[in-house]
């Protein structure tokens, strides 16, 4: 993993998120030694997972190339909205649901924009993007993400398969399913599951919690104050700021 690294670091991004990365950690990081520090390769390589090639983004884009053909415009327009509805939808599986009929609806218009060319060009950024996450990630315990980058490079191998068969439909839908799962990886999704994670910790302290246990008392005090403060980092748009927060508040509950 140190060689995989040592490689990202030379990249010019990779450098400038990794620096921003280590200046914020400074200021952030608890003394207790039990506050165990997100990797900052770990939160550089999230950092620059903002511009995943997502349904919504991939609409957009097509949308404001002027290149549509009236039928696919629609269908986008209507894929977009079932997408919408999915990010509004309360239960899990109904937003999959719905995320799977956008797929379905925008597959053909996407491929019929984008081509082959086009849709190798996607494939090779979501590629760039499991690299990079992969290679950071190691064995950094964030929820969700080891399995969600396994998830996407199946898809996008079968993409890859689909595209050289020339089945272009078939290569467009697994990409849109690959950047899906990939978008789990992303600073905000992975901060929401870490806060999650770390509620459920607090929650199950509080339950166990002995009037006698002064140190406990502390430990719970000061992940409370953590987790308050990853709250507020996601909701001023820090999502970076917050895993770190969350997932010191989680090593913190579970130290004790």
């Amino acid at each position: 993993m140190r060689e995989a690294m040592s490689q990202l670091a030379r990249r010019p991004l990779f450098r400038t998120a990794l620096a921003a990365t280590l200046a914020a950690a400074c200021a952030d990081a608890p003394t207790e030694p039990m506050a165990l520090v997100v990797a900052a390769e770990t939160e550089a390589a999230l950092q620059v997972s903002r511009s995943l090639p997502t349904l919504p983004r991939l609409v957009q884009r097509l949308t404001a190339s002027g290149a549509l053909e009236p039928d696919a415009a629609e269908a986008l327009a209507s894929a977009r909205s079932l997408w919408l509805d999915a990010e509004a939808a309360a239960d899990p599986e109904t937003a999959r649901a719905l995320r799977r009929d956008a797929i379905t609806r925008a597959a053909p218009a996407v491929a019929r924009a984008l081509g082959p060319a086009g849709l190798a060009e996607v494939e090779a950024g979501l590629r760039r993007w499991v690299e990079l996450a992969g290679a950071a990630v190691g064995g950094a315990e964030l929820p969700g993400v080891a399995a969600a980058l396994a998830a996407g490079r199946v898809r996008l191998g079968a993409a890859e398969a689909a595209r050289r068969d020339g089945r272009l439909e078939r290569a467009a839908a697994l990409l849109l399913e690959a950047a899906d799962r990939l978008r789990e990886t992303t600073p905000r999704a992975v901060a929401q599951r870490l806060i999650h994670r770390a509620e459920e910790a607090l929650a199950a302290e509080r339950r166990r919690a002995r009037p006698e246990a002064a140190a406990d008392d502390v430990a719970r005090r000061r992940a409370e104050r953590l987790l308050h403060g990853a709250r507020e980092a996601l909701d001023a748009g820090d999502p970076v700021r917050a895993i770190r927060r969350a997932y010191y508040a989680r090593q913190l509950l579970g130290s004790h």
